[in-house]
C-alpha cells in the first residue's frame, strides 16, 4: 500500500530545496542517459541512422535544443526556491457516470503507453470517474512516491468509516482484473480486493522485476452469465463447464493480448526514425504535453524519446521474432484476433469482455500514427475496433455495474 499522498508539509523550506536538488539531479540524469543513447547509434551503427534523410534535419536541431534546454534548465533549478503546491499535478479529469463512493481514482500514465490506455479503456467502458496524471516518461518525477517506476498506475483515495485510506494498484492486466472484480461485486471493498492482487518482487542483476501472479483472475462475479444479467447455477454441471469455458477463453486472449500483440506495436509504431520522430510528436498533441510539462522537457522527450524508441523498436523486433516487415505480424495477430471473435459483434457476445477491452486498448495506443492508419486500411478489425469505440465512449459497461449494485 502506497503512502498517503497530496497531504500539507509543515516543512515547506527544506521540501523546496529538496526538490530543487533533485530536479538538478534529474536534469543531469537525463544528460547522462542521452549520452547513452549517443553511444548506442554508435554501436548499432550510425549509417543506418544516416540513411534516412526525412526529418535528419529535425532530429539534430531538436536533439541540440533539448540538450541546450536541459543545461540552462539546470542553472535556473539550482537557483529556484519555488515551491509546488500540488503533488499530485493532475492533467485533466474524467467525468463518469456511475456512483462509486467517497473513493477518488487517479491514474498515473503514458498517454500512448498501451498498457495505460487498456486501463483507460477499462475505467470508460465501466463509466468511473478519474484523474489523470501524465508522467514524465524520462525522468518520471510524477511516480517518486512508488517504490513500483512502471505505469500505469491506479491510486485510490477513499474513506471506510471514520478512517481514510489510500491504495496503489500496480500493473495494468492486474488494475483491469481489480476493475471487474469491483464492478460483479461491489459487496467486496477495493481495500479488499488490494490484498487479492500481490505483487512480488525480483532483483535480476540490476533491474527489479515486479510479479503479479493473480492478474489475469476476476475475483468476484465469474458466476455471472456472458451477459452480466444474473449469476449462473452453479450447482448445474453444465453451466459450470460453459462458466469455466468464458473464463478461461477470457484469460487466455488477455494474456494473449500481452504476449503477442503488444509486441508488434513498437516495430510498427517506430519502424524508421522519421515515423519515430512523427509518433512522438502526435504523442506530444495528444498528450497535451505542452500542458503538463516545460519546454525543455517536451523538447527532451520528443527527440531522445523518439530517438529510444526507434532502436528499442529494433530491439523487440528481433527479441520477438517479429517478420521483416513488422506490418505482417501485426496483422498477422489481428487475423488471429478475429478468428478468436468470429460472428460475434464480441469475443464477450453481445457485450465485450475484458479481452476485448485490453485488444482494443493495445491498438488505441498508436491511434493517428502511420501503422495505425494503415492498418485500418486494409484490415478487416476496423469494424470490430468501431463497435468497441462505441462501446466504450458510451460507458455501455455502467450498465453491468449499476445491475450488479
Amino acid at each position: 500500500m502506497a503512502a498517503p499522498l497530496g497531504r500539507p508539509n509543515m516543512f515547506s523550506q527544506v521540501t523546496n530545496l529538496h526538490r530543487t536538488i533533485s530536479q538538478s539531479r534529474d536534469i543531469c540524469q537525463n544528460i547522462c542517459r542521452f549520452n547513452r543513447l549517443i553511444k548506442n547509434v554508435q554501436v548499432h551503427g550510425y549509417s543506418t541512422f544516416r540513411s534516412v534523410s526525412t526529418g535528419r534535419k529535425r532530429w539534430v536541431t531538436g536533439v541540440c535544443a533539448a540538450v541546450a534546454s536541459s543545461v540552462f534548465a539546470t542553472g535556473l533549478a539550482v537557483r529556484s526556491v519555488k515551491a509546488l503546491t500540488n503533488e499530485r499535478p493532475v492533467s485533466r479529469s474524467v467525468k463518469g457516470i456511475v456512483d462509486i463512493g467517497e473513493q477518488k481514482f487517479t491514474l498515473y500514465q503514458f498517454q500512448s503507453c498501451p498498457y495505460c490506455c487498456k486501463v483507460r479503456a477499462t475505467l470508460d467502458y465501466f463509466g468511473f470517474a478519474y484523474d489523470v496524471v501524465e508522467v514524465n516518461s524520462v525522468t518520471k518525477k510524477q511516480i517518486k512516491f512508488s517504490e513500483y517506476k512502471k505505469v500505469p498506475i491506479l491510486v485510490v483515495d477513499g474513506k471506510s468509516g471514520d478512517s481514510e485510506f489510500t491504495l496503489q494498484f500496480n500493473d495494468s492486466s492486474s488494475i483491469v482484473s481489480v476493475l471487474g472484480s469491483y464492478v460483479f461485486d461491489q459487496t467486496t471493498p477495493l481495500t479488499k480486493l488490494h490484498t487479492y492482487y500481490p505483487g512480488y518482487k525480483e532483483k535480476k542483476g540490476r533491474k527489479t522485476v515486479w510479479d503479479y501472479p493473480n492478474k489475469y483472475f476476476i475475483m468476484y462475479g465469474e458466476f455471472y452469465d456472458k451477459k452480466g444479467d444474473k449469476p449462473r447455477n452453479v450447482s448445474d454441471k453444465n453451466a459450470n463447464n460453459s462458466l469455466t469455458d468464458d473464463v478461461r477463453d477470457e484469460r487466455k486472449w488477455r494474456k494473449w493480448t500481452d504476449d503477442i500483440l503488444m509486441h508488434t506495436i513498437s516495430p510498427n509504431v517506430y519502424r524508421t526514425p522519421s515515423e519515430s520522430l512523427e509518433a512522438f510528436h502526435h504523442f506530444s498533441e495528444w498528450g497535451e504535453w505542452d500542458k503538463n510539462f516545460s519546454k525543455f522537457q517536451q523538447f527532451f522527450v520528443v527527440y531522445v524519446g523518439a530517438l529510444a524508441m526507434f532502436f528499442i523498436g529494433k530491439l523487440v523486433k528481433k527479441r520477438h521474432n517479429i517478420k521483416e516487415d513488422p506490418r505482417e505480424s501485426l496483422y498477422d495477430a489481428c487475423d488471429e484476433w478475429m478468428e478468436a471473435v468470429g460472428t460475434s459483434p464480441f469475443l464477450g457476445g453481445d457485450q465485450p469482455n475484458l479481452a476485448d477491452l485490453s485488444v482494443y486498448g493495445a491498438l488505441h495506443s498508436f491511434e493517428g500514427c502511420l501503422a495505425f492508419n494503415d492498418l485500418m486500411s486494409t484490415h478487416k478489425v476496423k469494424a470490430w475496433y468501431q463497435r468497441m469505440e462505441q462501446q466504450i465512449y458510451s460507458h455501455q459497461g455502467a450498465l453491468l455495474l449499476k445491475k450488479s449494485s
